[in-house]
């Protein structure tokens, strides 16, 4: 969920793609859409449940029909033709910069906590990134951290903020 959000508001993604909702998002403005969680699900029936919602919702945005599947999407001549001549103006670069930094990098934040296992002592951070700033590590080894329930440093342990 959080690589399509940050698709829709990433300006090296949406500068190179013509999708309705490109469109769409363009036309009307981010803050006239919403990203909703329908419904949370194994990843088995992944597919299954985006389908029942299809079908059930027949949303505008969506081009193709089969949940998982663009084979067979044919786009019509006069929208290929728009993609070949599309060139996005130096306005609609700025406005799209402004909301990857107000829309999608908040969408990659998680508030994470912090804890010292030998003194119990909590601090909280904005993100993983902020956190291993703090401690003066890398990312991806918070993260890894975060993901396994590791302790790492010999005296951390990290959790997301509940």
């Amino acid at each position: 969920m959080r690589v399509r959000l940050y698709k829709y508001y990433s300006i090296g993604s949406l500068g190179n793609n013509l999708r309705v909702i490109d469109r769409a998002l363009f036309k009307y403005g981010f803050n006239n859409f919403s990203f909703e969680i329908l419904e949370y699900c194994d990843k088995n029936i992944l597919l299954e449940r985006e389908q029942y919602y299809l079908n059930l919702l027949k949303p505008d945005y969506n081009v193709v029909e089969l949940a998982g599947n663009t084979l067979g999407y044919k786009h019509n001549e006069e929208s290929l033709e728009k993609m070949r001549n599309f060139v996005m103006s130096d306005d609609l670069r700025a406005k799209k910069a402004i909301n990857v930094v107000k829309y999608a990098t908040a969408a990659n934040m998680v508030p994470v906590v912090v804890e010292d296992i030998y003194t119990n002592e909590k601090t909280e951070y904005k993100s993983v990134r902020e956190a291993a700033l703090a401690l003066g590590i890398h990312n991806t080894t918070l993260s890894y951290a975060l993901r396994n329930n590791s302790i790492f440093k010999k005296i951390y342990r990290i959790k997301r903020k509940e």
